[in-house]
């Protein structure tokens, strides 16, 4: 197939891949936009879901929907004995008695990983469908894109990028813990006499084999990584890393007449976010206490929930407004503070506003390393959400509203993010790091080696 001619020679393609999750598209799009508005060419690659393939044409950018669709529940309920992950843990020294570690090393970063990897060696049958490595390798193949940021938890990504000579790169959408994962396990692995086992990259080695690939580290962490958390939020893993300013972005929908008047008393924001939708789903427990803690206060919520939330809750108490979606972007500069799950979409969006937050995350996920972090700047209080008595939320919440500190340590985490560079001012840098990595074949990694 003949490439596609280039607009102008200094004119850039980049190529975003991510999973299927609407909250992994959130942090790319402002970076996105700011390369189209510059005149290059952007195309996000995701697998074949509805939904985030209308989110990411509703912010204005090009879908490439692969084919080959996944079911990311299943897929890691699969792994559930699978013994190679459980080695992994076992050298990381992360075992079931610290919850929340060993849910998101064990049931997500490496549930995921094994999701890609697992029958990486097995062709594609005829006339079925192609993996998603084979049909990605043939777009960057086609459409010749001079960078694919990845979503870190796409492993076919680097993979299709190296088969197709790309230059190839993370893009982070929160803390990152699989490169966390990874320092830590390869400083495990050998510092053991004689070195251990790399599972991790045996797991991955079939997958580039099929490619005429070998391993190396370059296929986990990527050539250099673009990272929009704030540097004292992110954790210590090596590599090249591009900081750039957080800038949030939660969709666009018209603005509500209720939304166009300043509100008479302190309006709270409580929301669970859109990826969290799930995990809350069905616990109508905790979603009752939520609404409880608002009963009789002299403070307006504003509860971004669904329908299928409120399920079973019953009456709601007159002082909240319960609306299935609004973008934080419209509804949090209205507001005094926000109550949420400690997602980092939500927390970049309240901490654009200068809010101070009450974070209510859930053991087993990033959230809880990412709420801890705000607390720690003074911006926001954490209770852990099973944990969150009604009592306790209602005197937490009053502290964040009332006490001066709160608002301070909001300000000042505010002013942190906004001394990154914005998606428009690294441009340049990622055209300089373009070239310095250049095209490089599978058949010149093996002549280099």
């Amino acid at each position: 197939m003949p490439t596609p001619d280039r607009p102008t020679e200094k004119s850039l393609r980049v190529v975003f891949t991510m999973l299927p999750v609407t909250a992994h598209l959130f942090p790319l799009t402002p970076l996105a936009w700011a390369l189209q508005s510059q005149g290059h060419e952007v195309r996000v690659v995701t697998h074949a879901d509805q939904e985030t393939v209308d989110a990411i044409t509703a912010a204005g950018l090009t879908a490439v929907p692969l084919r080959e669709k996944i079911d990311v529940p299943a897929a890691v309920a699969a792994t559930a004995h699978d013994e190679r992950l459980e080695s992994i843990a076992r050298t990381l020294g992360v075992t079931p008695a610290d919850t929340n570690r060993w849910q998101m090393v064990r049931h997500y970063l490496l549930a995921l990983f094994a999701m890609y990897t697992s029958g990486a060696a097995r062709a594609p049958e005829p006339d079925g469908p192609r993996p998603a490595v084979d049909e990605l390798t043939d777009f960057l193949r086609d459409w010749q894109p001079d960078l694919v940021l990845w979503d870190p938890l796409f492993t076919p990504s680097p993979v299709a990028a190296r088969a197709a000579a790309v230059p190839h790169a993370r893009f982070l959408w929160g803390l990152d813990q699989f490169g966390w994962v990874r320092q830590q396990y390869t400083e495990k692995l050998n510092s053991s006499n004689p070195p251990g086992q790399d599972v991790m990259a045996e797991m991955i080695r079939p997958l580039l084999e099929r490619y005429g690939d070998t391993f190396d580290e370059e296929v986990l962490l990527g050539q250099f990584s673009v990272d929009p958390t704030p540097q004292g939020m992110q954790l210590p893993v090596q590599g090249v890393t591009v900081p750039v300013r957080w800038v949030p972005y939660t969709g666009a929908a018209p603005l509500p007449d209720w939304l166009r008047e300043r509100p008479a008393r302190p309006r709270v924001a409580l929301t669970l976010g859109t990826s969290a939708r799930a995990l809350f789903a069905g616990n109508e427990e905790f979603t009752a206490r939520l609404v409880a803690l608002a009963d009789g206060l002299d403070v307006e919520f504003v509860a971004t929930l669904t329908a299928g939330q409120l399920a079973g809750v019953g009456r709601l108490p007159d002082n909240i407004r319960a609306v299935d979606y609004v973008p934080l972007t419209q509804l949090l500069p209205t507001c005094s503070a926000v109550i949420h799950h400690g997602g980092g979409g939500t927390i970049s969006a309240a901490v654009a506003q200068g809010l101070p937050q009450l974070m209510l995350p859930l053991k087993g996920s990033e959230y809880v390393d990412m709420a801890r972090y705000v607390e720690s700047r003074k911006a926001g209080l954490v209770i852990e959400a099973e944990h969150a008595g009604v009592e306790e939320m209602r005197a937490q919440l009053e502290r964040v509203l009332t006490e001066p500190a709160f608002r301070e340590g909001a300000a000042a985490l505010r002013a942190d993010m906004a001394a990154a560079p914005a998606p428009a001012d690294i441009i340049p840098q990622l055209a300089n790091l373009i070239a310095g990595h250049g095209r490089t074949s599978a058949s010149d990694r093996k002549d280099a080696s």
